[in-house]
């Protein structure tokens, strides 16, 4: 059995999300923040908390940071930036998105 880690998010993470994405779903099918909150966050956390390791490569300019690249459901490419913490969780730390 896998072991499951705890996923926390830093809260710049939140603030980086809120200057990539608008407030309100836009006309034009942009997500808000709230949007990728709910559906692409989810699945994210849950894919680092059970394969942390399996799901993310090393960035080889940042040790002890890695990288998680997957498609979305309401953008076509997410890359979420982590490390495992003293206690073992997984901090999330930053994220680009393909709009």
């Amino acid at each position: 059995m896998t072991r499951r880690r705890q996923v926390r998010v830093a809260e710049g993470f939140f603030d980086q999300l809120d200057r990539v994405l608008p407030d309100e779903r836009t006309v034009g099918g942009l997500p808000s923040a709230t949007d990728f909150l709910l559906y692409e966050m989810p699945r994210l956390i849950e894919r680092l908390a059970t394969d942390y390791e399996g799901v993310t490569l090393p960035v080889e300019s940042e040790p002890g940071l890695r990288v998680l690249i997957t498609s979305g459901i309401l953008v076509s490419h997410i890359a979420v930036y982590a490390t495992v913490a003293a206690d073992e969780a997984v901090d999330i730390l930053a994220l680009k998105l393909d709009l």
